[in-house]
């Protein structure tokens, strides 16, 4: 059966262009300013295959804009910024089954050194960072609160609803000003990240210890 005269094959070859492209077929029909329905029983006819709706949710995130800036240009100090910054996610960050970046610490100095990594370094969102404390019920949750957001200089609206735990009377649970959780929820920045410590650390183990050379900078 022919297409309805509307459907030209250069209508045919610009629809199925812009379904390529990554467009949902929504997006499809607003940019050919056509229906959603008109769409769909076209390329049905036209046998045009149709995208899981997670392939076409993983190509608009691809596509979209990131959240942050990653320098590059780098001077000493923030070289070494960047290896404690990745050091300290190597060892306390978070690694499976999350969307972001997820590093859990009681150390304030800690902390504060991992934030200035994500802000000079990858020039984060400030309104995309989060903080998820974790306290007891013998501590009072809201001064704690004002405490990391002053450590941090995160405001308190920032700061997701706490998990608070009866005391126990285990000796290690001595955290006095609780623990947090620093998140930044882009994927894209998390991937970066691990990659990062990856080729840091493959850059030593790779060769015997002590052989690698050295940076020009640092000797």
């Amino acid at each position: 059966m022919p297409y309805p005269l509307y459907w030209t094959p250069e209508k045919l070859t610009k629809l199925k262009s812009l379904y390529d492209s990554g467009l949902s077929m929504k997006e499809v029909a607003t940019q050919l300013r056509t229906s959603l329905g008109s769409i769909n029983h076209i390329m049905r006819r036209a046998n045009i295959p149709r995208r899981l709706a997670s392939a076409t949710n993983h190509i608009q995130f691809i596509k979209s804009p990131l959240s942050f800036h990653p320098k590059t240009d780098l001077s000493l100090p923030e070289r070494e910024l960047k290896i404690a910054g990745l050091m300290i996610y190597w060892g306390e960050g978070g690694k499976r089954n999350i969307s972001g970046i997820d590093l859990a610490n009681s150390d304030p100095q800690m902390i504060s050194i991992f934030l200035i990594f994500l802000r000079r370094l990858y020039q984060v969102d400030e309104k995309r960072l989060r903080v998820y404390l974790y306290t007891y019920n013998s501590l009072p949750t809201q001064d704690l609160i004002n405490y990391w957001s002053k450590i941090t200089q995160i405001p308190p609206t920032q700061f997701t609803k706490p998990y608070i735990r009866t005391k126990s009377n285990l000796i290690h649970d001595k955290m006095q000003y609780g623990l947090i959780h620093i998140r930044y929820a882009d994927l894209r920045l998390f991937n970066l990240i691990m990659s990062e410590i990856k080729q840091f650390v493959t850059s030593y183990t790779s060769s015997p210890v002590g052989t690698r050379e050295m940076h020009p900078d640092t000797k």
